[in-house]
């Protein structure tokens, strides 16, 4: 069987229709590889954090391999992989949320390290990044925000954000973003006078 010319559910199943677990795997690995991306996306997306994201994304993975068999396809595989990807990262959420500050990495984060050549340089570079958030959300639509975001921090393509977001207008994702600098720019010079 060539897994690479099947389908997301045809993947799914051939998976639940396998005999031998070498098969099975397989198949997991061409899934894995097809979503591993996308599915640690969503989890930063939801939880913020990309550190915690690699766990969470692998878990997501484990929890779709061992209920493999609640795919019953009536929706398309990555809406289902999708759905379990944002249940798995707001359990984790409450979870987190209701366990006890981690004061190791409460004092890490407070404590700036003095191996760096200037020990304040990080405590500045995230003084700047909150005011440059805070301009941005202050100044921009949420959807110009998000265009924004996916095109200069993830580096996806204009074309692919017109298309996932639905953008209808003729110029797509690149008026958004033409708007958001014109924006942001008046925002600033606003921010350089009163300075």
């Amino acid at each position: 069987m060539d897994v690479l010319s099947l389908n997301d559910e045809a993947l799914m199943r051939a998976m639940q229709n396998a005999s031998r677990s070498s098969m099975t795997n397989e198949i997991f690995a061409e899934i894995f590889r097809r979503y591993q991306a996308r599915v640690f996306a969503w989890c930063v997306r939801i939880t913020g954090n990309q550190d915690r994201s690699v766990d969470l994304s692998q878990e997501v993975f484990f929890k779709a391999y061992r209920h493999l068999r609640t795919f019953r396809g009536d929706a398309r595989f990555s809406t289902w992989l999708y759905a379990i990807a944002y249940n798995h990262c707001l359990n984790s959420l409450k979870k987190h949320a209701s366990e006890p500050v981690d004061w190791d990495d409460a004092i890490c984060e407070a404590v700036p390290d003095t191996r760096a050549l200037e020990p304040y340089a990080a405590v500045e570079r995230n003084q700047i990044y909150c005011l440059m958030w805070e301009l941005v959300y202050a100044t921009l639509s949420p959807l110009e925000t998000r265009v924004m975001t996916m095109h200069y921090g993830h580096e996806v393509p204009l074309a692919e954000i017109t298309g996932r977001l639905a953008l209808s207008n003729p110029s797509g994702a690149k008026a958004y973003i033409v708007s958001a600098r014109r924006k942001l720019t008046r925002a600033l010079e606003q921010r350089a006078k009163v300075a």
